[in-house]
């Protein structure tokens, strides 16, 4: 019995301190309402195939307000496709609050626009200009200027 709960414990702890995955967030484009933000540590493809993180970022707000939302973007560098993954949005303190699936068909990604940036990162190896943030939090906090 002392073994058992001993090795679960050891278990637990393991799991616990285990690294949480490695982001990396730089500004690749923006509009008037929306800075876009790119994870550079999801762009290399896997099995032909780029699982991309895209953020979106209004470009106003208080350093405190961490309203967000994220988007997983799969390229399929051999045909230049992709498709939308899941969508998570977050509230002013960061928390998420809705979480959604699109399950879209593979399609043509479009030369240009968001989607045609996120295959050049992925498939391309192209990567935005500026300084990257470990969070999307800390570009919040830096002014959402960068």
């Amino acid at each position: 019995m002392i073994r058992t709960i001993g090795l679960a414990a050891a278990m637990t702890a393991v799991v616990l301190v285990s690294p949480a995955a490695a982001e990396s967030w730089a500004r690749f484009t923006r509009s008037d309402t929306t800075i876009y933000l790119v994870d550079l540590d999801m762009l290399a493809p896997v099995d032909g195939v780029a699982t991309t993180r895209l953020a979106r970022v209004p470009t106003r707000g208080e350093p405190t307000n961490l309203s967000h939302e994220t988007e997983e973007v799969m390229v399929r560098c051999s045909d230049g496709q992709s498709r939308s993954g899941a969508t998570v949005t977050y509230g002013a303190d960061g928390a998420e609050t809705d979480r959604y699936s699109e399950d879209t068909p593979w399609e043509a990604t479009p030369s240009g626009g968001i989607y045609g940036a996120l295959k050049s990162f992925a498939c391309d190896e192209m990567r935005p200009q500026g300084d990257a943030f470990p969070t999307i939090q800390a570009f919040i906090a830096g002014g959402r200027s960068q």
